[in-house]
């Protein structure tokens, strides 16, 4: 297989949420960032790799095989030691002790890995999927690493079934593995990071696959992505502000349940969305043209660093509108971060919002 390299050419008209206020400016900045980012299809010999999908070769850590693994512009923590130390442990311990689990895959075989130490819904969409599609002209020859762990989790499975040709291996949860020849599509470097083409090819292979399967939802108009199934970072005034929905003739949908196939029909044909921020958010990949959604998040983002609004771009890439809301949060002595806590939304901002969201509608 001949290295591929992957660069972005797409330039994102960053525009400023639509409710912006001046004060806000330096939390929504034009980021242009993924335009030096070049992934790399690696092919690598002899290389351990441990449950996490970290790779260590000849005792280094490869480059590409986790995020924020490097001194980012982006300021996140440089993870770089901390998955080295781990990695070479556990591949000393694996080679030359007892207490670790380990499997030595066949030698005449070439195994793909799409996985990190990092996963959720979000990964999955921004990170993990586009580097199988990275690879995918070259499937029939490649074995998925497939972690045991993901035999519970659907939309990875409904995903991967979309490319029938793949075949998988099932590593049992705590393995580590010694392989000879890895393909690694490298992972984008920094977390917050959405690359615009990664995201765009993301939403046409779901969206075109739910037209194949003949997959249908009942349209929502406006849709309100509640988090009725979480005990965490809900709002404290639930029943206030779910008044002021249904007010404005919001519905209501929790998306535990759903595949993902009907939470991107959901998404697509939405014409104004409420969400607060979180993985769900991932599925504004599936906007549509100038939609309207409405982040509401926490007021302490406006102090975090290292949070860069993610969603914002994301909406942004599809040419939707955004509109953000800032809250204050309790504070629960029993949730450690700040971004789990319940959030209490002004009543009568949430409303001017809300106004200025359906009017153009």
């Amino acid at each position: 297989m001949e290295t591929k390299v992957f660069n972005s050419h797409l330039k994102v008209d960053f525009k400023q949420p639509i409710n912006f206020k001046e004060e806000w400016a330096y939390l929504f900045k034009p980021d242009f960032a993924y335009l030096d980012v070049e992934l790399k299809v690696r092919e690598l010999k002899n290389v351990f790799v441990n449950h996490y999908g970290l790779v260590i070769k000849n005792g280094l850590l490869v480059k590409g095989c986790a995020p924020n693994i490097g001194h980012t512009k982006y300021e996140d923590d440089n993870f770089h030691y901390r998955h080295w130390r781990k990695g070479i442990e556990q591949l000393l311990v694996s080679k030359y002790g007892r207490s670790l689990p380990s499997i030595r895959l066949d030698d005449n075989k070439k195994y793909l890995i799409i996985h990190s130490p990092w996963f959720s819904y979000y990964f999955w969409l921004t990170e993990c999927l586009p580097r199988l599609l990275m690879v995918q002209d070259q499937l029939d020859d490649l074995i998925l690493i497939y972690p045991e762990g993901w035999k519970k989790i659907n939309y990875v499975n409904e995903t991967l079934d979309l490319f029938p040709q793949l075949q998988r291996i099932e590593i049992p949860n705590d393995y580590h593995l010694f392989v000879k020849n890895l393909v690694l599509p490298e992972v984008k470097p920094w977390t917050p990071l959405i690359i615009p083409d990664q995201s765009i090819d993301v939403k046409n292979l779901i969206l075109n696959a739910a037209i194949q399967k003949n997959i249908t939802v009942k349209p929502i108009r406006k849709l309100y992505l509640s988090r009725a199934d979480s005990k965490r970072k809900n709002f404290e005034n639930e029943k206030e502000v779910s008044e002021l929905l249904n007010k404005y003739e919001f519905e209501a949908v929790t998306f535990s349940g759903l595949s993902i196939f009907e939470q991107a029909l959901l998404v697509n044909q939405a014409e104004n969305i409420v969400s607060i921020t979180g993985a769900g958010m991932s599925n504004f990949t599936f906007l549509s043209k100038d939609s309207n959604v409405l982040d509401v998040t926490n007021e302490k983002y406006k102090q975090n660093k290292k949070y860069k609004f993610h969603f914002w771009k994301l909406a942004t890439i599809m040419e939707a509108n955004y509109f953000v809301q800032f809250c204050q949060h309790t504070n629960h002595k029993d949730i450690p971060r700040f971004s789990l806590q319940n959030l209490i939304p002004d009543l009568n901002e949430m409303e001017s919002n809300l106004k200025k969201m359906t009017s153009s509608k």
